[in-house]
């Protein structure tokens, strides 16, 4: 879409391939560790017809996927605009947009039906993956010796607001939509 919008990368390479490893690694194998919904026993059984994106998670994955990419679209055009002169500024900004969005996620992704349905402290080995993708994240953020092999600079705290809003977004928007939906 930046493409489109004749905008620069919001992501350079080195970026998108950290993002892949960290946010996905380390909170997927916490994932795996969760312990089952407390009511799936007492849920109808799935046809063996049925699809692995049925009953609304095909509907999940696309939304939260596309408002992921939406926030962190406009949180780079937002800065980038702002100051254009400092395209690397904007590229840091729209890099942490993606990678809290994505740690903001991974706790919906524990419920069948919406981020409220468990208790966000129910997984401890998903809050220490987190916090570590958190803490890498601003490793290579704040750390002077990374930031030219990852292309970032320091964020002005003022711009972690932006950061955390648009990060939540997704997550939270489209909360609800499941909830409203037959369980």
């Amino acid at each position: 879409f930046a493409m489109l919008l004749a905008l620069p990368l919001p992501l350079v390479p080195i970026q998108i391939l950290w993002v892949n490893l960290v946010t996905d690694g380390l909170p997927a194998m916490a994932l795996g560790m969760d312990k089952p919904e407390g009511d799936v026993m007492k849920r109808k059984p799935r046809n063996v017809k049925e699809g692995i994106f049925a009953r609304g998670l095909g509907w999940k994955v696309i939304s939260r996927g596309f408002l992921i990419g939406l926030a962190t679209l406009l949180a780079f055009i937002f800065v980038y605009h702002r100051d254009p002169n400092n395209l690397q500024y904007a590229q840091t900004v729209a890099f942490s947009t993606l990678v809290l969005a994505q740690l903001i996620h991974v706790f919906d992704c524990r419920s069948e039906r919406s981020i409220f349905e468990r208790n966000p402290f129910g997984n401890l080995y998903l809050i220490g993956a987190v916090l570590s993708s958190l803490l890498l994240m601003f490793v290579v953020i704040y750390y002077p010796p990374l930031q030219p092999i990852f292309k970032t600079v320091a964020v002005a705290p003022i711009d972690w607001l932006l950061i955390i809003g648009m990060s939540a977004l997704p997550t939270f928007l489209l909360a609800g939509s499941l909830l409203t939906r037959k369980k």
